[in-house]
């Protein structure tokens, strides 16, 4: 068996979940994470709560990295050794700070300075690099990382003042770059005596569900690419009946994610391959792959939480292979 989280980490802001009255997190709802030892005790406490739940891999996303917001932490290597998940990776969709200049990194991984264009000017004045994006975690070895870049939607001009003729009152908002990263996690036995490695991915799709939808139909296709079977797992920004339309592939798990608290609607989903297929094109579910494919998954069981962070639940899948 093998257990997938993933969780919009909103870059460890406490949310719903921070006012449970818990001694764990009854003193964080407050917390002013820009402090960094505040910023540390809020990653602490959710790393305790996910540890309850004992996840193989975890996807993160709106993840920050040396942001002053949040304490300027590597939020993704804090988790990863508060958990004891010693392979990780965390991909920039953008260099720079929230507020400020946004750029394209050079490398996704920005663990130096020349990995962002303006890194060596940083690094002149004693600063690091900085950006936001997502993060993969996993509790088993990784053979290979890859990162996808996913591109950015149309800008949006939304309107703020009374008067339609005034310039003033209309504000361009850009859209924001997307990426997903993957790893090819190698279990040799260890998850699952019967699964040898798994292709997990982690990916924040664009807010306006057409852009979402071609973004993930390109994440999908990078990672298919990847040794099987796979796991697509994030927050897509879309809800699971017009991920079920885009027939990319196959949802696994159930339950609502948004808002934490008091969730609605499920807009963060995991997604692995599609069943075999039989000779009139019907779904023969359960079943083996073919000669030299990867075995389909199936989900053992599922569930979602609300953690100390953020305005998403997180949401989490048991799988294993289908029996032949």
């Amino acid at each position: 068996m093998l257990r997938v989280l993933t969780l919009n980490l909103l870059h460890g802001q406490p949310g719903p979940g921070a006012g449970d009255g818990s001694a764990l997190t009854g003193s964080l709802s407050a917390a002013r994470i820009a402090d960094p030892g505040a910023a540390r005790a809020v990653l602490v406490a959710l790393a305790e709560q996910v540890a309850e739940l004992a996840p193989d891999v975890v996807a993160l996303q709106e993840v920050d990295l040396h942001q002053a917001r949040s304490g300027r932490l590597h939020q993704a290597a804090v988790l990863a050794q508060a958990l004891g998940m010693p392979y990780y990776r965390f991909a920039a969709s953008y260099a720079g700070p929230v507020a400020g200049l946004r750029r394209r990194p050079l490398r996704s991984q920005l663990e130096a300075p020349t990995h962002d264009v303006l890194g060596p000017a940083r690094a002149a004045v004693g600063a690091r690099p900085v950006g936001y994006g997502n993060a993969l975690l996993s509790r088993y070895p990784v053979s290979s990382w890859h990162v996808t870049r996913l591109g950015r939607g149309p800008s949006s001009v939304v309107r703020r003042g009374h008067r339609a003729w005034d310039p003033r009152s209309y504000r361009l908002f850009p859209a924001s770059s997307r990426v997903m990263v993957a790893a090819t996690v190698e279990l040799d036995g260890r998850a699952c005596a019967s699964l040898g490695q798994v292709s997990v991915a982690s990916t924040h799709l664009a807010t306006r569900q057409d852009t979402a939808a071609r973004q993930l139909r390109r994440a999908w296709e990078a990672l298919a690419g990847m040794p099987g079977p796979h796991v697509l797992a994030g927050d897509y920004n879309l809800p699971a009946e017009r991920v079920a339309a885009l027939r990319v592939a196959r949802q696994v798990g159930q339950g609502h994610t948004f808002p934490a608290g008091a969730p609605s609607r499920r807009i963060d989903h995991l997604l692995t391959d599609p069943w075999p297929t039989g000779p009139q094109g019907q779904p023969l579910e359960g079943q083996a792959g073919g000669p030299g494919q990867a075995p389909p998954l199936r989900a053992l069981s599922w569930g979602t939480r609300t953690f100390v962070v953020s305005d998403h639940e997180g949401t989490w899948v048991d799988l294993a292979p289908a029996q032949a």
